[in-house]
């Protein structure tokens, strides 16, 4: 309805340049076997002639592909660092929260490697928040979903759940925090690895089968998110989705959007190095009553950006917006 015709590719093909602009998915990038040639069909006289955007879907604020940045018009990310600037740095562990680990705790990874920096700061101003995980289906049967669409191609798979929780629902369980730790880096493996040991006197946190887990989810009061490979995790949007007051390492360094991390509103933060961790955790547990609040704020600006009367409009404005600029 806002004028903008859209193709979709699955494969390179000539006619990939038959148009105004061509968005480039960062997945699409990692199948092709010469990164080089392919960057290099960019510069060919009809590529020259589109307006070329870079969306990276990978779900951290880190690790941008510096070899793409000069080539394109802008570079699209869920999740950026608020502070640009860092991006000139290079990241151990590819992540500013890998970094902080392997400054702050020493940690080393196996395999180490570093995020390219960004050399030209003028390239920084390419970099724009798109839009993040939160808008895909996060529902009970989304993996199901989500495989019959990677197979069928078919938009009938594309739809969010019509099924939630509401905070005000009888709770039996006090935390749900059920996660893996085992991770091909030590940076990334060792907040989960730290907040499994400290969780050890309240819960189990070993993984459940899914539906197991969010019968638990539904059944508890809060729900505790650590980073994984990047900051946002789907069980974010999970506890969203079961009225569960989320709890989660502090977001204030990460611009995004829809920005679902407000402080207090709609999560309870704690710190990076995990000192305030079980002090919060333990105040929250005795003022579930006041802290419901936030489950509820939670919840109904999720509904809001995936499922309101506006939500389509929402998102229409903000492509567009981003096309456009």
């Amino acid at each position: 309805d806002g004028g903008v015709k859209i193709n979709f590719f699955y494969s390179y093909k000539k006619n990939i340049f038959d148009g105004d602009i061509l968005v480039i998915d960062s997945r699409f990038c990692g199948k092709q076997e010469n990164i080089l040639e392919f960057i290099d069909s960019l510069n060919k006289d009809k590529a020259k002639e589109l307006k070329i955007i870079f969306a990276d879907t990978a779900d951290n604020s880190g690790q941008i592909k510096t070899e793409f940045l000069p080539f394109v018009h802008t570079y699209w990310k869920g999740q950026i660092l608020k502070n640009k600037d860092e991006y000139m740095k290079p990241h151990y562990g590819g992540r500013f929260f890998t970094d902080y680990y392997n400054k702050k705790n020493g940690i080393k990874d196996s395999n180490e490697q570093f995020s390219k920096p960004i050399k030209n700061k003028r390239l920084l101003k390419k970099i724009k928040v798109c839009w993040n995980m939160g808008l895909c289906d996060h529902g009970k049967f989304s993996h199901i979903k989500q495989k019959f669409f990677s197979i069928f191609k078919n938009n009938f798979f594309i739809n969010n759940t019509k099924s939630f929780f509401l905070p005000d629902k009888k709770r039996k369980l006090n935390i749900s925090c059920r996660i893996g730790t085992k991770y091909e880096r030590e940076t990334v493996s060792f907040q989960r690895i730290k907040i499994s040991k400290l969780l050890e006197k309240y819960i189990t946190t070993t993984k459940l089968s899914r539906f197991k887990y969010l019968n638990e989810l539904s059944n508890s009061k809060y729900s505790i998110s650590p980073f994984g490979w990047g900051e946002l995790c789907p069980r974010d949007f999970e506890a969203f989705i079961n009225g569960v007051v989320l709890i989660k390492p502090d977001m204030e360094t990460i611009d995004t959007w829809p920005n679902w991390y407000i402080p207090n509103k709609t999560y309870l933060s704690f710190d990076w190095d995990l000192k305030n961790f079980i002090t919060r955790l333990e105040f929250a547990l005795g003022n579930y009553k006041k802290f419901k609040e936030i489950a509820i704020n939670a919840q109904k600006r999720y509904l809001y950006y995936t499922q309101g009367k506006e939500s389509q409009e929402l998102f229409a404005k903000r492509f567009l917006e981003l096309v456009k600029s």
